[in-house]
């Protein structure tokens, strides 16, 4: 199978083109595509001709067609500009519905990070946007999918909570839940993928799909401003880049001076930590601890002096 689950590592191969993430992230699916093939075989014969071109291009800064048209869960054709709303960033991936390897863990692990969020998908600050890339995938599949996710995303979010909900509860929340499930025609598939630079390829042999696993954080306008690679991802990650997409609008103050402190790597599709932004927001530490000693101080000053001139003063006879 040419999409295999994650539990498998294997050191990853070189290509050309692709960024570091991408590169681990394919080397996964070609080590684990053959049970007793070892990692020091493959990295050293390199990419076998069914993955060459499958690739995830740098297109940060760069809209989507927003006029594209694609299926929604319940078979209606809508643009992709209505989940563009211009004040909520969206979160974006390309999967097909009938991979069960890949495609499923990597869902499965963005959903526990977006489980973690305290924000809700559909919600003021966010929304999350799932297209197939294979027109074979009907509107029942993604409809199906798009239930599966949203029940257990409240399930799951219950449980962390330490409660359940019975089952017409999960119904009703799951179906409000602001994560859409879509399928296209081919040539919105096309336009959509080039625009974003993401790159797949068929096998005829097994009748599956080559591609990398890549979440892409858009802005409100339809943006690429952040991507974040590989099958399983942090929430403080996700969060940062939510923070980035909708230009500071949302988050509270305390996470955007933390987002401060880390700076986003294109090469490597995630947040690490900013020795400058680490340095300023020190700096910016030190100047309110010393404002506040010299307010603490001069207040002090200011009652010793009204007590002194108290002190001295005359009593009425």
């Amino acid at each position: 199978m040419l999409n295999v689950p994650s539990h498998s590592a294997t050191r990853p191969v070189l290509h050309r083109t692709m960024s570091s993430r991408v590169s681990r992230a394919l080397a996964l699916v070609v080590g684990t595509s053959v049970i007793f093939a070892s990692a020091a075989s493959w990295a050293s014969a390199g990419l076998p001709a069914e993955f060459e071109g499958v690739d995830v291009q740098n297109k940060l800064g760069e809209k989507i067609d927003l006029d594209v048209a694609a299926i929604d869960h319940e078979g209606h054709e809508v643009k992709l500009s209505s989940y563009f709303d211009g004040a909520r960033p969206v979160i974006l991936t390309l999967n097909y519905y009938q991979c069960e390897s890949l495609c499923s863990t990597q869902l499965n692990e963005l959903l526990k990070a977006v489980r973690q969020l305290e924000w809700v998908p559909g919600g003021d600050e966010f929304r999350m946007v799932t297209i197939s890339f294979d027109p074979r995938d009907s509107t029942e599949t993604a409809a199906g999918k798009r239930m599966s996710y949203a029940r257990e995303y409240y399930r799951g979010k219950a449980k962390d909570a330490g409660t359940e909900l019975a089952p017409a509860e999960v119904d009703a929340k799951a179906a409000t839940l602001g994560w859409e499930f879509m399928t296209a025609a081919p040539e919105s598939i096309r336009t959509i993928t080039q625009r974003l630079g993401y790159q797949y390829k068929f096998d005829e042999k097994s009748g599956q799909y080559a591609h990398s696993p890549v979440v892409y954080v858009m802005s409100p306008d339809g943006v690429v401003s952040r991507y974040l690679f590989g099958i399983t991802y942090n929430p403080r990650d996700l969060k940062f880049a939510l923070i980035d997409a909708s230009d500071g609008k949302i988050g509270d103050f305390g996470e955007k001076i933390l987002l401060s402190c880390f700076a986003f790597d294109p090469d490597g599709g995630g947040y690490g930590a900013s020795a400058f932004g680490i340095m300023r927001l020190g700096g910016l530490l030190v100047v309110l601890l010393f404002g506040t000693y010299l307010i603490v101080h001069f207040r002090r000053e200011r009652r010793a002096r009204r007590a002194r001139a108290a002190s001295h003063t005359p009593s009425a006879a």
